[in-house]
């Protein structure tokens, strides 16, 4: 069978999930595919075609962790006897690989929704979702919040409130006139995640202020999300940028594409998850093809995109 789980973006309250606060994400047409196919044995098979790779194991062999495959090799090994038997899947990634577009977690939850499907387990969506953040986080030691695992298994654009028990509101919202640009610069998003968690332990009041100012703009939002205000939208966007940038997570290349983006006609941008590179996204109602060429001649990858609905 084939099925294709799709890139997340963050709209609202990056990296705040690691404090338990509600964030707003949404999923975008770009997709990561995944074709799966029973066996009669116990043998696993995982091969990438991004990457060339196959990784290989069967069925109750202690879990190793170390491979390019290690978030797929821990949801299977979280579902234990629900998986009846030996599987060969095989992956290929559209959605850039390493730039905040969350190709980890559509991997993870595209996995689990195949391997739903395949034999029948009848999981929900919030099941697979917690899920795929225990096989990231608690099996493989990733420093994640909950807000990529519950975005992609409930799709569209959510109100994902991350406090246990966490839980994903699918707001009504069909349309999301966003251009994502790719700063093209190596991502420190581990490096940023931990110094700013490390931080945030520590009390510095510069990120509990700058935390508890993007859980406003989160609230406000999703207000004007709902209402369809775009200027408001974009200006709270803006808004948490400057917060972004308070906390170090952002990089001069990021503020120039966000600059160059409201120039063309956005009505604002901010950069997406960890930080330290990766991506951005301008929200831009009538002027995607403006703003995409603005983040091309400043030597970002643009992408227009919308939203992906399940």
């Amino acid at each position: 069978m084939r099925m294709k789980a799709p890139g997340r973006i963050c709209l609202f309250g990056d990296k705040i999930d690691i404090a338990f606060k509600p964030v707003i994400a949404a999923c975008i047409d770009m997709f990561l595919h995944v074709e799966a196919t029973p066996r009669e044995d116990r043998q696993v098979n995982l091969h990438s075609e991004d990457y060339g790779v196959t990784e290989s194991f069967r069925l109750g062999d202690p879990p190793e962790y170390s491979g390019l495959m290690s978030y797929v090799r821990a949801a299977i090994h979280l579902l234990g006897e629900r998986v009846p038997s030996g599987v060969d899947m095989r992956f290929r990634s559209e959605i850039p690989i390493g730039a905040g577009l969350s190709t980890s977690a559509a991997l993870t939850v595209g996995s689990l929704m195949a391997l739903d499907q395949l034999f029948a387990l009848r999981l929900t969506r919030d099941e697979m979702a917690e899920l795929a953040y225990v096989a990231e986080h608690d099996e493989c030691g990733i420093s994640c919040g909950r807000m990529d695992q519950y975005a992609i298994a409930h799709g569209g654009v959510t109100f994902i409130t991350t406090r246990e028990p966490a839980s994903a509101q699918v707001l009504p919202i069909d349309e999301l006139p966003v251009v994502v640009g790719d700063s093209r610069e190596p991502r420190k998003a581990a490096e940023v995640l931990g110094r700013t968690r490390d931080r945030l332990q520590a009390g510095d009041e510069v990120v509990l202020d700058a935390f508890e100012k993007l859980h406003q703009y989160t609230l406000a939002g999703r207000d004007a999300l709902v209402a369809g205000d775009g200027p408001r939208v974009g200006e709270l966007m803006t808004l948490s940028q400057v917060q972004e940038k308070r906390i170090g997570a952002s990089t001069p290349k990021i503020e120039r594409l966000c600059a160059v983006s409201v120039e063309a006609g956005a009505h604002g941008a901010k950069q997406m998850g960890a930080g330290g590179g990766g991506c951005m996204v301008a929200y831009c109602p009538g002027h995607q093809d403006e703003v995409a060429a603005a983040i091309k001649r400043v030597g970002g990858t643009p992408y227009i995109c919308n939203v992906f609905r399940w």
